[in-house]
């Protein structure tokens, strides 16, 4: 066979070649189906989260007031014990002995006071002109004083030896939970140094501190002045805790305190929130998660948190423009609403994000879109 006339049967058999080649090749996959939300803005509320850390709402140091030896300890360590219940008792007998003696003295100055009180009555009443000189009852009216003044003082000593006897008996000075005894029984004890004898700590009501950095603080504080935060019809925020199981603490917290300075070591502001403590479920020194809300994000633009995704330049979502084609948007997120990520910039009202179907997706392609509202029914139908 001559060369020219092989070369048709060549290209003859390269074209039916070329077509299986073709015919054997995968037909191009449609465009992956997702879902979508439209940016609307709207109120959203708007939680702050933190670690706080549980605290009593009062802590009292049970000091002896007198100085003595301990006689007697009447409660159990580590227990919850009521106003008024009798801690220690200290050697009352030197001042009950102290304190007869005050009265025996309060004894002396009445009956001096009323002989000095009869002596001025009895010049008094003389009507006798010259029969009593004027320096003799100007002496008598000087000792009824002295005498008056001598009640007086004997009653202030009778008074502090009541009081001293009363100081004896210890008893707890608020409802709470009274910790290690730090003298036993038989110890000598003072006011001073050595008078340390507990340490008592009021648990209901319960503070629970928590930290706000200084830039988080400054950002709540410019957003509530210039309207960004607004309250959600409370008068007030206010504070819920979460234990570390993850069991929600029913009652709200008010929160009461803010302090007064940035504090330089840790570049915080310390704030606190005082909780009713039910069945004295909280303990000091418990780790808490703090949520502090009862703010409102008027107009706020707000994504599905599953919609964001992170990248080395940061934050980003995937939008779909008007050819059903996918553009990936960088975004600044802010604060959390529920499941929702309220979005301080990169998103405008009308904006089409993508929220199920990100893993099918990437900048440029093509996709069939559904609004998540419409696949949400679907899903249901079915």
């Amino acid at each position: 066979m001559t060369l020219k006339r092989l070369t048709p049967f060549l290209l003859t058999c390269l074209a039916l070649l070329s077509a299986d080649r073709l015919a054997a090749q995968p037909p191009a996959p449609p465009p992956p189906e997702v879902t979508y939300i439209t940016v609307t803005p709207k109120s959203m509320p708007v939680s702050f989260e933190f670690v706080g850390v549980t605290e009593a709402s009062k802590i009292v140091e049970v000091r002896a007031r007198v100085r003595g030896f301990l006689d007697s300890r009447e409660f159990k360590e580590g227990t919850l014990v009521e106003q008024g219940t009798r801690l220690y008792l200290i050697d009352p007998r030197p001042f009950e002995a102290d304190r007869e003696i005050a009265k025996a003295r309060v004894a002396q100055a009445q009956a001096a006071l009323s002989l000095a009180e009869k002596e001025v009555n009895r010049m008094e009443s003389v009507k006798v002109p010259g029969a009593i000189a004027q320096s003799d009852l100007d002496k008598q009216l000087a000792e009824r004083t002295n005498a008056t003044a001598a009640l007086n003082l004997a009653r202030a000593e009778l008074a502090k030896a009541e009081l001293e006897v009363g100081y004896t008996l210890v008893e707890a000075p608020l409802t709470g939970y009274v910790g290690k005894t730090q003298k036993e029984i038989g110890s000598l004890v003072d006011e001073g140094s050595n008078g340390l004898l507990t340490t008592m700590q009021q648990v209901d009501p319960i503070y629970v501190s928590y930290q706000m950095t200084e830039r988080d603080y400054l950002h709540w504080r410019k957003l509530a002045a210039e309207g960004g935060y607004v309250l959600d019809g409370t008068n007030n925020p206010y504070l819920e805790i979460t234990l570390l199981d993850g069991t929600e603490y029913p009652p709200q917290g008010k929160i009461d305190f803010e302090d007064t300075a940035v504090d330089i070591n840790t570049g915080s502001v310390e704030m606190r929130a005082t909780f009713d403590n039910i069945n004295r479920q909280l303990k000091p020194g418990q780790f808490v998660r703090a949520h502090m809300r009862g703010y409102v994000r008027p107009d706020a633009i707000s994504v599905p948190q599953k919609a964001v995704s992170e990248s080395p330049q940061g934050a980003f979502v995937y939008v779909i423009k008007d050819d059903n084609s996918v553009e990936l948007r960088l975004i600044k997120p802010g604060e959390w609403s529920g499941s929702d990520w309220i979005i301080e910039s990169g998103l405008e009202k009308g904006d089409k994000v993508i929220v199920d179907g990100i893993i099918k997706v990437q900048p440029g392609i093509t996709v069939v879109p559904s609004p998540l509202e419409a696949a949400a029914a679907d899903a249901n139908a079915q």
